[in-house]
């Protein structure tokens, strides 16, 4: 096997990781287009490999020493793919693709390869488009360093959840405000920066988590600048589109201070690395046994995997002829009783294949009930695009537990708006079984995928406005009337 048979099978193999993630790298791509938080994820990839060219004189086709105990974590990476794609779950399908390719490269390169580029294949994991699970932590501690810093002035202020109130006007630290732009870049930015310029591994370290705290800082001074300027300007400036343009040009200050402590942290002079050019040493023979083998096995790997996946994708496609909802409720005279008009209260689940919406009369609540019906091959039931209320309308204040019966619990959120405050609950229904945690509604929907037996899946939410001063008397009653309508509403689904 010559050295040129060793870059045509290490391109085959890539190629077929292509072929086995490609649902993966596409929705990562769309999500790095789409979204100004993942934008940088475009460069990663490129930027990765750049970096193991710069490192190209440290490196020799005769090390090639190829590590087959590195394969079970890309056969684990393999499953986690097969799981997320089987429940949609495009996390998991991220973390496992982009995963998967450097401890491929670790596997096919050996051990003393893949330590000299340690940090180009760590790199590569920032192509996963994660962190924004992070938002609604972010909100709260932006929220709360602002009310820190407002407190040294002589503003008065009043918070209530995430909204800050002033004389002046009302702000809330919504998601555009929580800085997780600021977070994921600076820590892309800081990790680049110190294997570039730092040698130390002390200084690395505290310089990377300097880029993980600074950003969340400075965004809570950038809230706090926002509220003063609008207090001085009696609310004429940095409330509107202008206090997003100001938050570009404090981004871009944010970096440029991030750089200028780089360079107070990393060494001064200039670190000369030893060269080995001046001393030779045996070059020994490229064994290719070895990498035979090892290109053997993972070539059946990847032809099972890959076939596995085109059995869990034609599943997940297959479109049968499903019924639509048929609303049950609790009562002849109840259901007597329900009307339709308009809600504020508007959920989002554009891809469902059935949904209704009504509004009872349970007195003294009116319950708005939105119900969705999702049968298998016709959208995803729990997803990320899946919302229970519009978040730029509505902002959650809290969010507790409710026991429905002794084998039930449901979620119970209040929810809050400029002028109204609401309560919701919700839960779900896969193949007949009802589920109040999303989390365990998403395994048993893998798991019945994986065993090629999921008939589809439902939703029901059910929400009600309150009186903000009589909170504990209405919610008692709100939890009762989950109680009662869950049995009939789960049964409007046809498995």
């Amino acid at each position: 096997m010559s050295v040129n048979k060793v870059f045509v099978a290490g391109l085959f193999l890539t190629l077929f990781w292509c072929l086995l993630f490609w649902q993966g790298i596409t929705t990562a791509v769309s999500i790095w287009l789409e979204s100004d938080v993942f934008n940088h994820c475009l460069f990663v990839l490129p930027g990765a490999f750049f970096l193991m060219y710069m490192n190209r004189d440290k490196l020799s086709i005769n090390e090639i020493l190829p590590n087959l105990w590195v394969l079970p974590l890309c056969i684990g990476c393999l499953v986690l793919y097969a799981i997320g794609l089987a429940g949609q779950l495009q996390l998991f399908m991220h973390i496992a693709t982009f995963s998967f390719l450097p401890l491929a490269i670790w596997a096919y390169i050996g051990n003393k390869l893949a330590y000299k580029l340690m940090f180009p294949l760590f790199f590569i994991l920032f192509c996963i488009p994660i962190g924004e699970e992070l938002v609604p932590n972010l909100q709260e501690i932006t929220a709360d360093l602002s009310v820190v810093m407002l407190n040294w002035t002589s503003i008065p202020i009043y918070r209530s959840g995430l909204y800050i109130e002033i004389p002046n006007g009302r702000f809330l630290v919504a998601e555009a405000c929580s800085g997780i732009s600021f977070l994921i870049s600076s820590l892309v930015i800081g990790s680049l920066y110190s294997y570039l310029n730092i040698r130390s591994t002390k200084r690395r370290i505290l310089f990377v988590s300097i880029s993980i705290l600074f950003p969340i800082i400075a965004n809570a001074i950038r809230v706090f600048g926002i509220i003063v300027i609008a207090y001085l300007s009696n609310m004429e400036y940095a409330v509107g589109a202008d206090h997003l343009i100001y938050g570009w040009f404090f981004f871009a200050f944010v970096l440029i201070c991030l750089l200028g402590i780089g360079e107070l942290v990393r060494e001064k002079g200039i670190v000369e690395e030893k060269s080995d050019t001046l001393t030779p040493k045996m070059t020994k023979p490229l064994k290719t046994n070895k990498i035979k083998v090892l290109f053997a096995i993972q070539g059946t790997v990847y032809l099972i995997f890959l076939w596995w996946f085109n059995n869990i994708q034609h599943q997940l496609e297959i479109v049968s002829e499903p019924t639509k909802i048929q609303l049950k409720l609790e009562g002849a005279e109840l259901l007597e009783q329900h009307k339709i008009k308009q809600s504020p209260w508007e959920p989002l689940f554009p891809e469902s294949f059935d949904a209704a919406k009504l509004i009872i009369n349970a007195d003294p609540l009116e319950l708005d009930i939105f119900v969705a019906w999702y049968p298998a091959g016709q959208g995803e039931l729990i997803s990320s695009l899946n919302r229970f209320y519009q978040q730029e309308h509505w902002t959650q204040e809290s969010v507790t537990s409710i026991s429905v019966s002794e084998k039930e619990k449901v979620s119970l959120l209040t929810l809050v708006s400029a002028n109204e405050t609401r309560l919701l609950s919700y839960w779900y229904i896969v193949d007949g079984k009802i589920f109040g945690d999303q989390k365990l509604a998403k395994l048993y929907e893998i798991y019945r995928v994986l065993l090629g037996e999921y008939r589809g899946g439902g939703v029901v939410a059910i929400s009600s406005s309150i009186e903000r001063m009589s909170l504990d008397p209405y919610t008692k009653e709100f939890e009762k009337n989950i109680g009662k309508l869950m049995p009939s509403l789960s049964q409007s689904f046809e498995f």
